[in-house]
């Protein structure tokens, strides 16, 4: 009995050992959403995103989808983005008044999907 409980205990911690020797951590993606700095309603803007995970530009996202919400309004809308290259997917919008506008991009990489926000204000602030 003495022998099979160190065999036991010995296994264990060869299967420990192992299993953390092998993980690999993944890098999280990430989203930069960029806007020209002053924005002016009735004036079409690009809305760029740049997809990268750790170091690397992903340049094989599944979809990359821009959703445009004025503050107090709820819009379901979503915009494709269009890939340009190196990590930046982009699409033109016409912010139609002044105000408060949240930006959040909904980016899909092999079936996973994150979503990334940005805040912007149209016009004076007020």
């Amino acid at each position: 009995m003495k022998k099979l409980s160190m065999l036991l205990i010995i296994l264990v911690i060869a299967v420990v050992g192992c299993s953390k020797g092998n993980e690999q951590k993944s890098q999280e993606v990430k989203g930069e959403i960029q806007v020209p700095q002053t924005i002016h309603a009735n004036k079409t803007v690009s809305i760029e995103v740049l997809v990268t995970q750790g170091d690397q530009k992903i340049e094989n996202a599944d979809a990359v989808q821009i959703q445009v919400e004025k503050e107090g309004y709820i819009n379901q809308e979503m915009i494709d983005a269009k890939h340009e290259g190196n990590g930046i997917y982009s699409t033109d919008y016409t912010f139609k008044e002044d105000g408060d506008y949240t930006i959040t991009a909904h980016v899909t990489i092999k079936g996973d999907m994150k979503m990334f926000t940005k805040k912007v204000t149209v016009g004076e602030k007020k």
